[in-house]
C-alpha cells in the first residue's frame, strides 16, 4: 500500500454513482477516467482503496470486453488494486487474464491457484517479471522442463533468490536448462562451478580461472596426502572395474557422505573422476592408470584418455578440489563449512599437494 499520508488531491469517485443512470458509455469513461487517477494517485490510503473496490466492482461487471481490457491495462501495474478486482479482471477473458498475469505488481492468492492449475497457466507464471518464493517453489515442485527452462531463463529469478539451487541441480543432468542457466550473464561463481561439466570447453577455461583468481585459495590449508596403499587400493578397484567401490574411496577420502552419487562413469560427467584425482593429489601416470583400467568407455577412442589425462595435467589441484565440492554440492573434510560461501569469498581454502611418491 501507498503511504497513508493523503495528498493534496484524492480521484472524485462520487461520481460513479451517478453513472447508474447513465449510459453505457457514459459509465465506462467514468469508470476509466477514475481508474487513472487512483493508479496514478501519489498515495493511497485504506479508505481511498476500500471506496473504490467498492465502486468499482459495482461497475465492472456491466463494462463491455474493450473498456475492461483498457481498466486492466491500467489497474494491473498498480500495487495498490485490490485483488478482488484483479481476480475480476483475470476471469473475464483469455486477454485481460494474459494482462493481469503479465503486468500485475502482485497477483492475487485466486489468479496464483487458477493459473497454477494449468500446464498454460504455470508457463505464464514462470516468465512473469515479478517472482515470489512460494510461486516459484509451487512451480518447481512439479518438475516439469518446460516450466524450468523458463525459469532458467527469466531474469526476474535471480541467482541469489530461494530455489535458484534447486533449478542449477536440475540442470547438472539436463543439458538444455544448464545451457540456459549458463546463458545468464548474472551467475555466481559457486552455480558457474557447479555447471562446470555442462560448460563449453571455453567456458570451462574461464570458470578455472575465476575460481584460480578468487579468494577460495588463499586460506585454510586443505591437504590429502595418499598412502602407497591407499594408492594401491584405487588401482585394485580399477583394474577390477568396481566403480562402486572406487567412489566410496573417494568419498573417504574427501570426507563426503557415504551416499555421495559421483556417477563418474554416466556420460558427459567423466571429466568429474579426472578432477578428483587430480584434487586428491594423484600424479598423471598414476590417474592415467585407472582411466585406462576401470572402464573402456573412459579411453575409447584414444582422444578420450587424451582428455582425461589433460586435466590431470593442466587443471590445479586447488582449483580441481573447489570443482569437485561445487559439482558434487558437498565440503571436503568435516572442518569446512559451505563451499559456496568459500567460492564467494569467505571460508576459502588453499592446497598442498601430497608428497611426491
Amino acid at each position: 500500500m501507498a503511504s497513508l499520508a493523503k495528498p493534496e488531491r484524492w480521484p472524485d469517485l462520487s461520481g460513479l454513482d451517478d453513472a447508474e443512470t447513465s449510459g453505457t458509455d457514459a459509465r465506462a469513461a467514468l469508470l476509466k477516467v477514475n481508474a487513472e487517477m487512483f493508479a496514478s494517485a501519489p498515495a493511497r490510503d485504506r479508505e481511498i482503496i476500500e471506496t473504490f473496490e467498492t465502486l468499482a466492482l459495482g461497475f465492472l461487471p456491466t463494462a463491455d470486453h474493450a473498456t475492461l481490457v483498457e481498466i486492466a491495462r491500467i489497474l494491473a501495474p498498480c500495487e495498490d488494486t485490490p485483488a478482488s478486482i484483479l481476480d475480476h479482471l483475470s476471469q473475464h477473458s483469455p486477454e485481460t487474464r494474459d494482462i493481469v498475469l503479465k503486468s500485475a505488481a502482485r497477483l492475487p492468492v485466486t489468479c496464483n491457484d487458477k493459473f497454477l492449475g494449468t500446464h498454460e497457466g504455470r508457463l505464464q507464471l514462470a516468465s512473469r517479471a515479478t517472482l515470489d518464493p512460494v510461486m516459484v517453489e509451487r512451480l518447481l515442485v512439479l518438475h516439469e522442463s518446460d516450466v524450468e527452462e523458463v525459469l532458467a531463463a527469466n531474469p526476474a529469478l535471480v541467482p541469489a533468490a530461494p530455489f535458484f539451487d534447486d533449478l542449477v541441480r536440475r540442470a547438472q543432468d539436463r543439458p538444455s536448462l544448464a545451457r540456459l542457466l549458463l546463458a545468464r550473464t548474472d551467475l555466481l561463481l559457486a552455480d558457474e562451478a557447479a555447471l562446470y561439466l555442462s560448460a563449453t570447453p571455453e567456458r570451462r577455461a574461464r570458470i578455472r580461472d575465476r575460481i584460480a583468481a578468487s579468494a577460495a585459495l588463499r586460506r585454510t590449508k586443505l591437504s590429502f596426502t595418499l598412502t602407497e596403499q591407499d594408492v594401491g587400493e584405487f588401482f585394485a578397484a580399477s583394474r577390477q572395474g568396481d566403480v562402486r567401490q572406487l567412489e566410496t574411496m573417494m568419498s573417504a577420502v574427501f570426507g563426503f557422505p557415504p551416499a555421495t552419487q559421483w556417477r563418474c562413469l554416466q556420460v558427459g560427467r567423466h571429466e568429474l573422476l579426472a578432477l578428483a584425482l587430480t584434487a586428491m593429489g594423484m600424479c598423471e601416470k598414476e590417474a592415467t592408470r585407472i582411466f585406462l583400467t576401470l572402464h573402456p568407455a573412459l579411453c575409447w577412442p584414444l582422444s578420450a584418455v587424451k582428455a582425461l589425462v589433460r586435466v590431470v595435467r593442466d587443471v590445479p589441484g586447488p582449483v580441481a578440489l573447489v570443482l569437485v565440492e561445487a559439482i558434487l554440492g558437498a565440503p571436503a573434510l568435516s572442518e569446512r563449512r559451505s563451499w559456496r560461501r568459500g567460492l564467494e569469498g569467505e571460508d576459502a581454502i588453499a592446497y598442498r599437494p601430497a608428497d611426491d611418491r
